[in-house]
């Protein structure tokens, strides 16, 4: 359950209408019916009952409501405590929230004993709002994967890898295999992120499917892992994901011949020196992700 979520449950809650929470929240309405919709998917159970201009709590969203302004609360007084005091360094960090999500939590509260006075700053954003962010000197770090044409003006440092993945409705013909061949996936439907925001998922997807001759078709472009998760879950397509994305009631199997994982790394503006704040985030970081991926390959 991501914090994001729940302010704009609590959005929605306190004006009884999705149209009027949206404007609140400087959203369109479709981008916050999306997200209340993974959160009621997440928590399986309905959280409004909807009519046609408003919308009305269940009982299960009035128990939301409860505790869900408790955690906001709570999560205030945390990035108060990161941030201290206004003369604390800044820590400014761009993250794509599907691949580095997991893993900020646990590795900035970690950061926050080291650096109990840091300004913490995070933005959950597309890989070209990053490029842009980072290069423009808004961000001090980026965590995503590297992309491709800035090799000059971009370090990067590893955190961790994914194996890559293929997401299908739980209604489709593989949906009971462990495996796809990648020669299956010719004909099939495709989603994918969006070109536009994601290009270099976008160039490795492309990249893959020509050194093996796959000939897909696309049926959708998204903004993100929410809403391509929906559309997979209604039988719109089939996707290619990182081991580890939050997509719900949709089958996940693995590939043969396994893909190039997805590599997730820390970002730097080239030729700028890193604060020392910043090396110890991306530090966190690194452990953190090697913890999981040591437990995660125990499970395995």
């Amino acid at each position: 359950m991501e914090l994001r979520q729940v302010q704009l449950f609590l959005a929605a809650a306190e004006e009884g209408s999705i149209t009027a929470a949206a404007r609140k929240m400087n959203l369109t309405q479709p981008a916050l019916s999306r997200q209340i919709k993974a959160l009621e998917e997440e928590l399986d159970v309905e959280l409004f009952t909807r009519g046609a201009h408003s919308v009305a709590l269940t009982a299960a969203g009035r128990v939301l409501v409860e505790e869900g302004k408790k955690l906001v609360e709570r999560a205030e007084r945390v990035v108060k405590a990161v941030r201290a005091e206004s003369a604390g360094e800044p820590l400014r960090i761009g993250y794509a929230p599907s691949l580095a999500g997991p893993l900020l939590g646990l590795a900035l509260e970690r950061f926050s004993q080291v650096h109990p006075r840091a300004r913490v700053q995070l933005y959950d954003c597309s890989s070209a709002e990053m490029r842009e962010g980072l290069l423009s000197g808004k961000f001090d770090v980026v965590v995503t994967v590297p992309w491709e044409g800035d090799a000059g003006a971009v370090q990067w440092t590893q955190v961790r890898q994914h194996p890559m993945r293929l997401a299908v409705p739980m209604s489709h013909a593989f949906a009971g295999r462990e495996k796809v061949k990648l020669s299956e996936l010719n004909g099939q439907r495709l989603l994918l992120f969006s070109r536009t925001d994601y290009p270099e998922y976008w160039q490795s997807v492309a990249r893959l499917f020509r050194d093996h001759g796959i000939d897909a078709k696309v049926a959708g472009e998204f903004d993100g892992v929410t809403s391509l998760g929906s559309a997979v879950e209604a039988g719109l397509g089939v996707a290619l994901i990182a081991a580890g994305s939050r997509i719900e009631r949709v089958a996940v199997l693995g590939l043969d011949p396994d893909p190039e994982p997805v590599c997730v790394s820390a970002g730097f503006a080239a030729g700028k020196e890193t604060s020392a704040v910043t090396a110890v985030f991306v530090a966190e970081l690194r452990a953190v992700a090697a913890e999981e991926e040591k437990s995660t390959g125990k499970r395995q």
